[in-house]
């Protein structure tokens, strides 16, 4: 039974560290998209503000448009924001504090 624990422990461990290289992996995935989505929203909204014809929706429709485009953007950089302090927060729990290494090896 002891045995059976072990490896019952052993593979909640490696789990528990896949999954944790999977929301790092998530993190940086969705931090890169917002990354790439707030300057697109950004000029979507300046178009649709300015009534560019490069958008092919109805006038009337393009200053709702343009406005939602900003918000949008708004909220994408805002997930840009979170996922990036996630990725940061995951890089500082891999970091190795040396002294604290130094420690274990000389007890």
């Amino acid at each position: 039974q002891v045995v059976f624990a072990l490896c019952v422990l052993a593979r909640a461990v490696a789990v528990c560290r896949e999954r944790q290289t999977m929301a790092g992996g998530c993190a940086t995935f969705c931090a890169i998209m917002a990354a790439v989505a707030v300057p697109l929203m950004l000029f979507f909204g300046y178009l649709c503000s300015n009534n560019s014809p490069m958008i092919e929706i109805p006038p009337s429709n393009k200053h709702d448009a343009g406005k939602g485009c900003y918000m949008a953007a708004f909220f994408y950089a805002l997930t840009f924001v979170f996922a990036y302090s996630s990725m940061s927060k995951s890089a500082k729990a891999r970091e190795v504090d040396p002294k604290r290494t130094q420690l274990l090896h000389t007890s």
